[in-house]
């Protein structure tokens, strides 16, 4: 079972993403040049979203680990 706090943070993360590839497509579409900004925080969303759901890396939450919550 996912907790609320890795839902949550999820959830964010996830739409951190979108709003930079946003950004990033409409920077190019209007030619601003400040693609690389959208590309970076989109890039660095997806890293948090796999470091927060990869078992090796955030843990899986069995263990009651950080996020606070007894395991099962």
């Amino acid at each position: 079972m996912v907790s609320k706090r890795r839902l949550g943070a999820s959830l964010l993360l996830l739409g951190l993403a979108f709003v930079g590839a946003f950004h990033a497509v409409v920077a190019v579409a209007f030619d601003t040049g400040l693609a690389y900004v959208g590309a970076g925080l989109a890039g660095l969303a997806v890293l948090a979203l796999l470091v927060i759901n990869l078992p090796t890396l955030g843990g899986d939450g069995a263990d009651g680990g950080s996020d606070g919550e007894p395991g099962s």
